[in-house]
């Protein structure tokens, strides 16, 4: 018998596929898991079951009567609540819009999901306009780790990443503008992927993101299940001007495809980060591994430029981020204020201090990467790193202070690859002495999302997939 909860995305489109499995039973299943997972983990903010099962049974009668409705037919999906789903209200973290009115469409990401036969059955927690790297907000409270409930699985997309670590839903929906979806990956042991910039369209939205750093995503079980997602997702859209063309062959193919031979660069520290050590034991396991299968491995010492002044270069670049999330928020911040989290509302307010002098020192920064990035992709094919300096920190949140002086800043490997544009996949490498996941990330050459989706896939295949023992079952 499957086990309907840890079935992969594509393991399920397969069995309806040939009908030993039906649209309306998967949904019922799914229903009911949800009902009592997440009681613990409260990563479902929106769901309308009711909706779920008319569309799950009709979509059974259209497979019985020989349709094909698409590569993700029958599959529940759950997206992320910054993002719009027709019919679901878009709460985007913060009790200032949890009593906004459901959605009259769907963005370009989920209208294409529910084209592929997708069934959107509600929405996932994340903090106030993604700004924070747990999952909290005084709309809907704390989302928890499905491996320890005193852990946060992260954030942004940490509402994702609990419910698919969980085995609520096989696939959701994700974002990344610094980490916020191969962090939540690494906390809760599944694979992210931030995708190349602009490889899935973003919109309709009345205000872009205009620093460019912020991508949509998936977030999975498996490296496959990824490279489905991107499949179905990717491609340009008219209303997304940056976005890329459809690649000319599948990312499932290409995942599953043999290698070349390549040049790895294993970084350790950036010079900004002092990785627990079972994350750098993982990222050795990880490096021997792809030494073993033939790949040319070696340490790369290169340091990130404004190393030397860290934590400076962060923090100009989330005060840049604050004042892009306020443009989004004008009207609504300043007629009402106090309807925002008290220190989300702070952090909106830091943004308004920026100076044309500050716009312009990150912009200068923003270049330093490009270049020393560009430097690094002259000498190696890949490149080989923790995706967080530690385990998943406390629900409520990390001490920042601390991990400043730790250097254990959460986002210290992420956030360079959301401003460089690379793509960049977390997968797990393990569990830590604590119980909890440890993962790599590995980085390749721009627009070489099949490159990442592969080395993940062949690390997948070493060391195999988690599962939270306290989900274990389908139970």
């Amino acid at each position: 018998m499957t086990d309907l909860s840890f079935a992969s995305a594509t393991e399920l489109t397969a069995l309806m596929r040939r009908r030993a499995l039906s649209p309306r039973e998967l949904m019922s299943h799914t229903l009911d898991r949800i009902a009592t997972a997440d009681a613990t983990l409260n990563s479902v903010v929106a769901l309308d079951p009711e909706r779920a099962l008319a569309d799950a049974t009709a979509l059974t009668a259209r497979i019985a009567r020989g349709e094909d409705p698409g590569p993700l037919a029958g599959l529940p999906v759950l997206v992320k609540d910054g993002e719009d789903a027709r019919g679901f209200p878009t709460s985007r973290g913060t009790s200032a819009y949890r009593d906004s009115l459901p959605a009259a469409r769907d963005s370009t990401h989920v209208s294409r999901l529910r084209a592929a036969g997708a069934l959107i059955i509600g929405k996932t927690n994340l903090p106030p306009l993604g700004a924070a790297v747990h999952t909290a907000n005084d709309a809907f409270g704390i989302t928890r780790n499905p491996w320890n409930a005193d852990r946060t699985p992260g954030g942004s997309s940490g509402g994702a990443a609990a419910a698919v670590a969980a085995g609520l839903v096989a696939l959701g929906t994700a974002g990344d503008g610094g980490g916020s979806t191969r962090i939540p990956a690494a906390l809760c042991g599944v694979v992210g992927l931030k995708p190349s910039r602009g490889r899935i369209p973003q919109g309709p939205s009345g205000m872009p993101c205009w620093p460019q750093n912020i991508c949509l995503s998936g977030m999975a079980r498996t490296v496959r299940d990824t490279a489905l997602h991107l499949d179905v997702a990717a491609g340009h859209h008219a209303g997304d001007p940056n976005s890329l063309p459809a690649p000319a062959t599948s990312y499932r193919e290409s995942a599953e495809g043999p290698l070349p031979v390549l040049r790895v660069g294993v970084m350790r520290t950036l010079g900004i980060a002092e990785p627990r050590p079972e994350m750098l034991h993982a990222l050795e396991r990880t490096a021997g591994l792809l030494r073993d299968l033939g790949h040319r491995v070696r340490d790369e010492e290169s340091v990130l430029p404004g190393a030397a002044d860290f934590p400076a270069p962060f923090r100009l670049r989330q005060r840049i981020l604050a004042y892009n999330r306020l443009l989004g928020v004008l009207d609504d911040f300043t007629a009402r204020r106090a309807d925002f989290e008290p220190w989300f509302a702070d952090t909106l307010d830091d943004g308004r201090t920026l100076t044309p002098t500050d716009f312009a020192a990150y912009w200068a920064h923003r270049a330093r990467l490009d270049h020393w990035t560009a430097r690094l992709f002259d000498h190696y094919d890949l490149l080989l790193m923790p995706t967080v300096p530690t385990t998943a920190w406390p629900a409520e949140g990390p001490d920042m202070a601390t991990a400043v002086r730790g250097r254990t800043v959460p986002i210290s490997y992420t956030a360079v690859f959301n401003d460089t544009g690379h793509p960049a996949i977390s997968v797990p490498a393990g569990l830590g002495p604590d119980g909890l996941p440890c993962a790599v990330q590995a980085v390749a050459p721009h627009h070489r999302d099949d490159l990442a989706l592969g080395v993940a896939q062949a690390i997948e295949t070493a060391f195999g997939t988690l599962r939270p023992p306290a989900f274990a079952t389908g139970s």
